[in-house]
Formats: structure tokens, sequence, C-alpha cells
């Protein structure tokens, strides 16, 4: 497979457990979920991983705690493993993994206004002196 398409492959396979997260969040709780089209390729210690994010509106920043409660016992009846921790500021994050290996966190934002969901792939090797377009 060459570089690009296997740099395209993963993105996909990201974006599907950013979307599988975020649409665990009951229609009752949220406005919308908006998924960046474009993410990028981060160095690690087996080569690259794809990074990208989605945000999920809430209808009532005064629940988003409990959602993300909600979100991190629905996910792992889904088949995600779930790590609870807090953000620097205090907030409730989630670290969701997928059979993948993709890393999902999901943590509320803007004063609970929004969930934020940040996601990485497992590092992948790309070939030596491929260079990789800025985003993807």
């Amino acid at each position: 497979m060459n570089p690009d398409d296997r740099i395209l492959l993963v993105k996909s396979q990201v974006q599907e457990a950013e979307m599988k997260a975020a649409e665990l969040v009951p229609v009752d709780d949220r406005i919308d979920i908006e998924q960046a089209d474009k993410g990028t390729l981060l160095s690690c210690s087996g080569g690259r991983q794809w990074s990208g994010s989605t945000t999920i509106q809430l209808k009532n920043p005064a629940n988003g705690e409990q959602v993300v409660d909600r979100l991190g016992k629905v996910a792992a009846d889904q088949g995600f493993t779930v790590t609870r921790s807090t953000t620097p500021d205090g907030a409730a994050r989630l670290r969701l993994i997928d059979g993948h290996g993709t890393t999902v966190y999901a943590s509320t934002w803007v004063d609970g206004r929004s969930i934020e969901v940040n996601s990485f792939s497992e590092c992948f090797p790309l070939p030596k002196g491929f260079r990789p377009d800025r985003s993807y």
C-alpha cells in the first residue's frame, strides 16, 4: 500500500472511532456533532500517528459532566476500553480505546457547552524519505 493510501486508511479508522463515540451521546443531550475534515500527522516512536477532532455541542451546559460520565458507561458497553481522569482544570475526561488501538479523549469544553473529542491512531511506520502533506 502506498504511504498516502495508508494514511487515508488510518484517518478513516480514527474518524470512524470519533463518530462512534460522539454518536453515543444521546440526541436529547446534543445539538450537533462537528467533525474536522482534516487532521495532522504527529511523530511517534514507531513513525507517525494521525490525529483529529470532533466537537459535540450540548443542549444544556449544566449537564456536561453528567453527559461525559454517561458516555463513559455506554462506551464500555460498545466495546471501548474506558479510563477516567480529569483535565488540568478539573473537568472530567475519558480515554476510550477501540479495537484498532485508536485512542479517543472526550472532555467538557467551554463551560460545559460542548464535549471536545480528540483522537489519535496507533503509531504506524512510513517509508524512509517519505514526506507527508501537512494535513490529511
